[in-house]
């Protein structure tokens, strides 16, 4: 009498083959960045970043370490982006959109940090320090 294929042993499962360029967003590698930077409780972060993943991975890291968060639409008007610029502790903004950042800042008697993120950057640029703070094969 044969078995059905439901009761055959299963096969071991194998982990998923490491990618050659992991991406350094990951909430731990968020988290170890955030801390490097002073960044902890309470401190607010205003987002404008397009990618979901990376802006999932950068809410949990800040959150980790007690700092809040604010995504902002790059369409949001120009007075309602100074007010939020204005209380916040850092800003980390997509490069693509430096022009939508810009709009406010006449606006801004302080500007906050900024990160930039994504390519364009010259300095200050998010995913190489998340690079620095990630662990070779390692998701968090």
């Amino acid at each position: 009498m044969t078995h059905p294929a439901s009761l055959e042993k299963p096969t071991l499962l194998r982990p998923a083959p490491m990618e050659e360029n992991p991406s350094p967003f990951v909430p731990g590698a968020c988290a170890k960045w955030a801390r490097a930077e002073g960044i902890g409780f309470g401190d607010l972060a205003v987002m404008m970043v397009a990618d979901p993943l990376e802006a999932a991975a950068l809410r949990q890291g800040l959150a980790w370490v007690g700092a809040r968060t604010k995504d902002l639409d790059p369409a949001t008007g120009e007075h309602e982006l100074a007010l939020v610029l204005s209380g916040a502790s850092l800003a980390i903004v997509d490069s693509a959109l430096a022009p939508n950042y810009a709009r406010a800042l006449g606006r801004l008697g302080r500007l906050p940090p900024l990160w930039w993120n994504g390519p364009g950057a010259d300095f200050a640029r998010l995913d190489h320090a998340l690079a620095e703070h990630a662990e070779p094969g390692r998701v968090c």
